[in-house]
């Protein structure tokens, strides 16, 4: 009995490093996502100065 609460044990311990490095991942693709979104508006403004209005 006591191998099958180690063995819980060590499970629970991979599941909460595994929501850890998931959690850290998905924090740096938004960071990187947050980074471009400025360089695109600024390109997308360039591109509607470009025309002229009619």
């Amino acid at each position: 009995m006591a191998d099958a609460v180690d063995e819980l044990d060590k499970l629970l311990a991979d599941v909460r490093k595994t929501i850890s490095d998931n959690r850290q991942f998905l924090e740096k693709l938004v960071d990187e996502a947050v980074e471009d979104d400025p360089e695109d508006e600024t390109e997308a403004m360039t591109a509607e100065e470009d025309f002229e209005e009619l």
